[in-house]
């Protein structure tokens, strides 16, 4: 093998997932002086292709369309690259909004309808297969309704590809159609196997783990929770090893509720506690009525409403005597959903039994704290 197909080769075997674009875009970058001094189209329109995945994961859709249109620029010739820059351009489209998506799916019809006739039969042909099975999966998910037929070649390719990204988006689009269908069993066994090809990611693990965990919990069972707090113990753990604070906060909800679901409320209590500490250590205001809203959430779920009211409430005065301020605006959408939840008569009158108490609390702590005469 030569030095510039090598650097190709490196560039597109280095898994991706959702959070190594750094790394595949370090090896693209390697690859790229290496074309220049071996110039070959085929292998720098591959590498376009390559970059065009990171692009579209990293979200910027224009950057990826541009790398395509590149593409076509090297090998206007290949039909293989150029059906395959087509497919790929569809699915970034679908990411687009909703026409983009509609000229998106026109296009797949064509495209889906011409493949036979194009067949190379060999390994490159079927990558472009591939890649049109997991648009039309893409696409589907857009439905209200989504098709099943769209994810049954997406279900066996994901077992069979040895190609990780590739199994790994198919995992993640199955988990995902299994969810709008309400069939979490399905689910998880899709997010386990993405769980799996994970690992070398430490942030694909965890956001992996804190998904299944979700599902196990919506499946209700003692093994099914009971695997969903490994589970999410797990992500918690990895998340602190990696120093990962975004995903770590979102494993503390997540254990949350799975603390929650398997009836341990002051356990879940505790974990939202420490993400409000972390909070007020990092003056994050939007964090801290974040995890006073889950609070009074897990209170009202176990029909705790005066705790629940309780909490946003001391939690407000709290905040407006640690800012100065008045935070007011920040809770009510809190008030507003206990009031939803309990009726507005029943939040009235909580409102006055609490305050009746904290009148009385504050006369007996001055008694106490009164100089004998």
């Amino acid at each position: 093998m030569d030095e510039a197909t090598a650097a190709v080769e490196r560039a597109e075997r280095e898994p991706l997932f959702g959070h190594r674009m750094p790394q595949v875009r370090a090896a693209i970058d390697a690859a790229a002086p290496v074309l220049d001094r071996h110039p070959v189209p085929a292998l720098r329109a591959r590498l376009l292709l390559r970059l065009s995945t990171v692009l579209m994961a990293a979200q910027d859709y224009e950057g990826a369309d541009q790398a395509l249109e590149a593409v076509g620029r090297h090998v206007p010739d290949d039909t293989t690259l150029r059906f395959l820059t087509g497919v790929r351009a569809c699915r970034v489209a679908i990411r687009r909004g909703p026409e983009p998506r509609r000229l998106a799916a026109e296009t797949l019809i064509n495209v889906a309808t011409r493949l036979d006739a194009f067949e190379t039969n060999t390994p490159a042909w079927d990558v472009v297969t591939t890649e049109v099975a997991l648009a039309i999966a893409e696409l589907a998910l857009h439905d209200d309704e989504p098709d099943p037929s769209a994810f049954e070649p997406i279900a066996a390719l994901a077992d069979a590809v040895t190609d990780v990204d590739t199994a790994y988006v198919g995992h993640q689009l199955v988990a995902a159609f299994a969810i709008q269908t309400a069939d979490p069993e399905r689910a998880a066994r899709s997010l386990r196997a993405a769980v799996l090809l994970a690992k070398p990611s430490p942030a694909d693990e965890v956001e992996s783990r804190i998904a299944l965990a979700s599902v196990l919990v919506a499946l209700a069972t003692p093994i099914a929770l009971e695997e969903a707090a490994r589970t999410i113990q797990i992500a918690r753990d990895r998340a602190l090893e990696h120093g990962l604070d975004e995903l770590h906060r979102a494993a503390l909800i997540a254990q949350a509720g799975v603390l929650s679901a398997a009836g341990k409320t002051a356990g879940a209590i505790d974990r939202v506690l420490e993400l409000a500490r972390a909070a007020v250590a990092n003056s994050d205001v939007t964090q801290y009525v974040a995890a006073v809203g889950i609070m009074a959430e897990l209170y009202a779920k176990t029909g705790d409403h005066v705790s629940a009211f309780r909490t946003i409430a001391e939690s407000h005065r709290a905040l407006a005597e640690a800012t100065n301020s008045d935070p007011t605006a920040l809770f009510r959408p809190l008030l507003a959903r206990l009031r939803d939840r309990i009726g507005p008569d029943k939040l009235d009158k909580i409102a006055a039994e609490v305050a009746i108490a904290n009148r009385l609390a504050d006369q007996i702590v001055a008694q106490k704290t009164k100089h004998p005469e």
